[in-house]
């Protein structure tokens, strides 16, 4: 059965007024570089007029291409794929191209995965179509995204609260995805069809409006059209065009901002092989917020997740307010750390766990027999106590600190904190607890349980790489004098 779209302000492209249909695509394909001569190309088709009407562009152009037509069978309408597969089928046999069908399990994904049945057949229809163009050696997969679909497009991810890049539309080409007809409307390739007595079926789900898509399509897009502006179509092509092109230019920015704020590894402070992301604070907080925003857009995509938009306002005011120690738990396994100066994306659970915390550093209890290095495996460290000259000042070098030798007999202990211990850490007017210290220095919680207490019986020398207790400073009286240093592999290294 041959059916019309019901007629609206037609969308003309703007650049290209006077040429024909095929004319059209062409240059759309050169301009664009979609294709090239001799490619192998997989066009994917359901029988409606869009991509029947791709199919045959695609065939009238000079340059040659191997040209495999594709059919997805949903399994959502079994009354309509049988029509659906016939004409496809003999609008194949008449322009001489080979045509496959393959069938896609949506009803599992539902199942499994909760999904839409919008959302699983798109999902399952992109997977198959490339587990084809890959079996088939293809360069390019070829869809018939028109003009009408990017206008239902910018309303539907206005309507979900995208972003810019959301709102500037479908691409010509994603990946190996590409859409020559994005400047055509469906009335245009209706009347091409047509002028070829080519007949197409109807999608009956095209008119079910539980479907959001139809009612923009069937009520939003009409209503506007006659209450507010009749050329809305085109209003809203020419501003996501501007869009495109506005965030072409962004995209470049942050780039550069990226390779500014971020570094990125492959090491975990366990030896693994998982990608991490290390935000700078200083560097970050140069940035303009619109490219903030965006720098942790590109941290989430390159960690493999969709960014949301509340979860990126979240991670601005954490770099903004300084606070350490807290953690965001993001899709697949992701967590965002706040540390001392910097924010760090990262999957921290071993593998095949999604959700949950990290497991707690475990407790140490070393007795230390004298000087030397002391591996301290269990927390990828190591303490190092020698013999010194004073110092000059008795100010610490880096995390190399100073006590004084007489008040220290050996063999020390090396162990974990305990709750409610306290020190006097130096120059300070008294005693504070550990845990105390530790949130005025702004150490995150997942990183004090990497700090050991040094002890002299049953009292504390030293936060080995942190402070020493006052006790223990160097005076004018010192005559001998211990250095000591904690090395180890941070969360970040």
């Amino acid at each position: 059965m041959k059916i019309k779209t019901v007629p609206h302000d037609k969308i003309s492209p703007a650049e290209t007024p006077n040429l024909s249909i095929v004319e059209r695509i062409e240059k759309v394909i050169e301009d664009n570089r979609l294709i090239a001569a001799n490619d192998r190309v997989i066009v994917a088709v359901s029988g409606g007029s869009d991509s029947l009407a791709l199919l045959y562009l695609l065939r009238e152009l000079q340059m040659p291409l191997q040209l495999l037509a594709v059919y997805i069978d949903h399994g959502l309408r079994p009354q309509e794929t049988p029509h659906e597969r016939q004409t496809i089928e003999q609008c194949c046999r008449s322009l001489g191209i080979p045509y496959m069908v393959r069938s896609v399990d949506i009803h599992r994904l539902i199942a499994e995965e909760k999904r839409s049945p919008e959302e699983a057949a798109r999902i399952l229809r992109y997977q198959a179509l490339e587990e084809v163009c890959r079996e088939n050696g293809a360069q390019v997969i070829a869809t018939g995204h028109t003009a009408d679909d990017q206008v239902e497009e910018f309303f539907l991810r206005l309507i979900r609260g995208s972003s810019r890049r959301g709102l500037s539309g479908m691409a010509f080409r994603r990946g190996r995805i590409i859409r020559p007809l994005l400047h055509e409307t469906k009335d245009a390739l209706a009347d091409y069809l047509t002028a070829r007595n080519v007949e197409w079926c109807l999608d009956s789900s095209n008119l079910h409006r539980h479907f959001l898509r139809n009612r923009v399509r069937l009520d939003l897009l009409p209503l506007l059209e006659q209450e507010f502006n009749p050329a809305i179509r085109r209003t809203v092509l020419r501003n996501m065009n501007i869009l495109a092109e506005e965030e072409s230019y962004l995209e470049m920015k942050t780039e550069e901002a990226f390779s500014r704020c971020v570094n990125l590894s492959n090491r975990t402070s366990s030896g693994e092989n998982r990608l991490q992301l290390v935000v700078d604070e200083e560097s970050f907080k140069t940035e303009h917020l619109a490219l903030r925003r965006r720098i942790l857009e590109k941290c989430f995509w390159r960690m493999g997740i969709r960014p949301a938009h509340g979860q990126i306002n979240i991670l601005v005011q954490f770099m903004e307010s300084g606070t350490v120690g807290r953690e965001i738990h993001l899709d697949d396994g992701v967590r965002v750390e706040r540390h001392r100066s910097r924010l760090l994306f990262c999957r921290p659970l071993e593998k095949g766990r999604k959700r949950g915390s990290r497991a707690a550093q475990p407790g140490i209890n070393l007795s230390i027999a004298g000087p030397g290095r002391h591996l301290v495996q269990e927390l990828d460290g190591k303490l190092v106590i020698e013999e010194a000259a004073k110092p000059a000042t008795a100010k610490s070098d880096g995390s190399r600190f100073f006590v004084d030798r007489a008040g220290i007999t050996f063999p020390l202990l090396l162990r974990s904190s305990l709750p409610g211990e306290t020190f006097h850490p130096c120059n300070s007017p008294g005693k504070k607890k550990i845990s105390r210290y530790f949130n005025d220095r702004k150490i995150a919680a997942k990183e004090r349980a990497r700090w050991p207490v040094l002890l002299c019986g049953d009292s504390v020398i030293a936060l080995p790489g942190l402070q020493i207790d006052h006790e223990y400073r160097v005076t004018e009286t010192t005559t001998d004098v211990l250095a000591i240093s904690w090395l180890r592999k941070t969360p970040n290294s």
